[in-house]
């Protein structure tokens, strides 16, 4: 691998971007992160794809600077691990990784630890049924927080429970206590942006946070994805996440409006050859009231996704198609 690897942003809320991380930056991360939790790890199961930076790190420069063995494995394209494993392994991942989780668990744990490691996407409402099943019994559970620009900025275990997140050693948060704002960091491993000249040492993302002191913070959300309806803040992530779970629709997502009667206001796009604006309605209902209405259901010819699965909703703010 060269000096510096080129990662480009997934273009989940804006045009793609690249950034270049040094092989140093990596392989920092991935000593850092596997030697935390998965400790003479042989094994890496990697649902992560190495166009996204989670998935090179963890997994390719991972499996390099650990001497793990390394699976590329894909839901998505019926690429499957073998689980004949040698000791201590490790998953890498993704929201689709959790349809399949529980019959892997089910084969590994009785041979050896696992580390679950999650990041790039929401939790699926499925997961915290798996991890209360499997946390204690041999599997330890962890999400990741950070970016394509940063590299992992934060950890937490995974529950049910919203507990803070924890900045790592190498990060120190800038963002004010006791006060709502974006996501400040310093880090040794902010990526260098692919136009400039050198790395920047700080970032401030899109994160909306509220800083609790001691490298600790509540997330509350994407900036540019929350909005409030009715006076409640709602996260469009969320929204997404729940009703994708709901239709089993990954080709959707929840776009910002500005509306005349309302203020701030959403609608659904989504992309399937089988849902229907109407069955989206419905399944809308059956989510509850808890749950905003949109504005409009809009079908489109192509939603299309990030490596890591998000759906790119600045294409279709681009085109309006």
């Amino acid at each position: 691998m060269s000096a510096e690897h080129v990662f480009r942003t997934s273009g989940s809320t804006s045009a793609p971007r690249q950034w270049a991380r040094t092989r140093r930056q990596m392989e920092q991360e991935a000593r850092m992160i596997l030697g935390t939790w998965a400790a003479g790890v042989t094994d890496i199961l990697s649902f992560a794809p190495t166009e996204h930076s989670y998935g090179m790190i963890l997994g390719q420069v991972g499996a390099d600077v650990t001497r793990a063995r390394l699976q590329s494995c894909s839901l998505e394209g019926l690429l499957l691990p073998d689980l004949q494993v040698r000791g201590p392994t490790v998953i890498l991942c993704i929201a689709s990784t959790w349809t399949l989780l529980a019959s892997l668990l089910k084969r590994l744990v009785p041979q050896v630890p696992v580390l679950v490691l999650h990041s790039a996407s929401a939790l699926p409402s499925k997961a915290y049924a798996i991890v209360d099943r499997y946390a204690g019994q041999g599997a330890t559970f962890i999400e990741l927080l950070g970016s394509t620009e940063t590299g992992a900025i934060a950890h937490r275990p995974i529950g049910e429970a919203a507990t803070a997140w924890t900045v790592f050693e190498d990060v120190s948060l800038l963002s004010p206590v006791g006060v709502e704002s974006r996501l400040n960091v310093h880090s040794p491993r902010i990526a260098r942006a692919a136009e400039g000249q050198v790395s920047a040492l700080t970032h401030q993302s899109d994160d909306w946070i509220l800083a609790v002191g001691h490298g600790q913070f509540q997330w509350l959300g994407r900036a540019s994805q929350l909005i409030k309806i009715n006076g409640v803040r709602q996260d469009l992530g969320v929204l997404r996440a729940e009703l994708s779970a709901m239709t089993q629709c990954q080709h959707l997502a929840c776009m910002p409006l500005r509306d005349e009667l309302r203020g701030e206001a959403y609608e659904v796009v989504f992309s399937s050859p089988t849902l229907t604006e109407a069955s989206l309605a419905q399944a809308i209902e059956r989510l509850g009231v808890h749950f905003p209405k949109p504005v409009q259901i809009r079908r489109v010819e192509q939603l299309p996704l990030s490596a890591s699965g998000k759906p790119q909703a600045w294409a279709i703010q681009q085109t309006g198609s």
